[in-house]
């Protein structure tokens, strides 16, 4: 919490985040129930999902190479920008009764490109506010304003999607662009961290493949991205399932869709707090491990629950494991990289987010075949599995980090 009290910059720009924050949250809470009211199919929720992250794992490397070449404030003002446009057309569509699948798959497209560019460009400006000296206090509060936000809003939307329609969520998600474009706008960015290493000129072919060859050749960056590739790809294809766990499982409406979006971010929220008052936790290889046990674990159990209350208080649990693991390995990336490179890599780690959206493309069909529970099942079998591995063979490795 000292940043927030001592960092004037941080904590502005930490409040124009939370805008950011309203406008991601609703749309995760709620897309996914659109798709499902307009198709009525769990394979088009899932696919509806899939092609938002395709799209986000194609245009990630771009993203990351733009991060490191332009203005960040400038290209994340931009993405939002178009992400709000897009949500207002949404909204006239849905108002209109004109709302069709195509609409709905073309956002999720759309989003993920602009994601590509939005969420990078965020994160490497929390290294450049926060320091490196207080990157973990500052990537769990980042994490923490999510949260908090992940609790109030899937509380408020479920229920105006129930009550006065789905249309006015678009609506929240771009007044929310709307505000984070307005604080980021008057923020003072300050001065990134330099290398002493000189500054060669390449196109940005060159720039891509450079930020490939450097992660992939990095030994840590390289551990970490297929450990969070295998969370992504196995863990979090229950968020393109939860809106068919929450009907056809739970019995639920988007009310209670967003109760279990809500109980996550909540979970997350307590995690978060907890570790910015740790300091600089040394033994971060330890921590990922740990946080990757416990949300395969948490989240086999949640396949199983069929009693509302029990499932809320499971989903809770995994949205604490989760928020352990993710700033662990935010800080053991962004720490362990050559500043030049930082937008790149962290690139690279948003396209693993975007193969847990691509990943509704199995899930919804698994779940077509054998139910969704049993699709979320088997993912947090393979994430316990996961971290196991990682604390066995190589958590020790990422104790001291240290630039190759």
């Amino acid at each position: 919490m000292h940043l927030l009290i001592n960092n004037a910059r941080f904590r502005l720009f930490w409040v124009a985040c939370i805008f950011s924050d309203v406008s991601l949250i609703a749309y995760w809470t709620i897309h996914g129930w659109l798709a499902l009211e307009v198709s009525d199919s769990v394979f088009w929720v899932g696919a509806t999902a899939g092609v938002g992250g395709v799209s986000l794992f194609l245009f990630a490397p771009i993203g990351g190479v733009l991060i490191d070449r332009f203005g960040k404030r400038d290209l994340v003002r931009g993405a939002a920008t178009i992400r709000g446009l897009l949500s207002v057309s949404l909204a006239a569509l849905i108002f209109t009764d004109s709302i069709q699948l195509w609409h709905v798959i073309g956002y999720s497209f759309l989003s993920g490109m602009t994601a590509s560019v939005r969420v990078p460009g965020i994160k490497t400006l929390v290294m450049d506010f926060a320091g490196r000296e207080n990157l973990l206090a500052g990537s769990a509060l980042r994490m923490g304003s999510m949260t908090i936000v992940g609790v109030a809003i899937p509380l408020a939307i479920g229920p105006v999607a129930d009550t006065v329609g789905i249309g006015w969520a678009y609506v929240v998600i771009a007044s929310g662009d709307a505000v984070f474009i307005g604080l980021l706008s008057v923020l003072r960015i300050p001065r990134p961290e330099q290398s002493d290493a000189p500054v060669a000129r390449r196109s940005p072919i060159q720039d891509f493949m450079a930020g490939a060859r450097y992660s992939l050749g990095h030994p840590i960056v390289r551990v970490v991205l297929g450990v969070i590739l295998v969370s992504e790809v196995f863990g979090w294809s229950v968020e393109p399932m939860l809106p068919v766990i929450a009907r056809d499982t739970l019995g639920l409406g988007a009310s209670g869709l967003g109760m279990l979006f809500a109980a996550a971010s909540a979970g997350a929220a307590v995690a978060a707090f907890v570790i910015s008052t740790l300091g600089d936790v040394r033994n971060k290889g330890w921590m990922m491990a740990g946080g990757m046990v416990a949300f395969g674990a948490f989240l086999l159990a949640f396949s199983l629950s069929r009693f509302f209350p029990v499932s809320l208080a499971l989903f809770a649990l995994t949205g604490a494991a989760t928020a352990v693991y993710e700033a662990a390995a935010d800080t053991i990336i962004q720490a362990g990289v050559d500043s030049r490179m930082r937008g790149r890599v962290i690139s690279f780690q948003t396209m693993m987010w975007g193969i847990s959206g691509a990943s509704g493309f199995y899930t919804g069909a698994m779940a077509t075949l054998f139910g969704a529970p049993f699709a979320v099942g088997i993912g947090g079998v393979i994430v316990t599995l996961a971290g196991l591995w990682l604390a066995a063979r190589r958590a020790s490795g990422f104790d001291s980090i240290e630039q190759p």
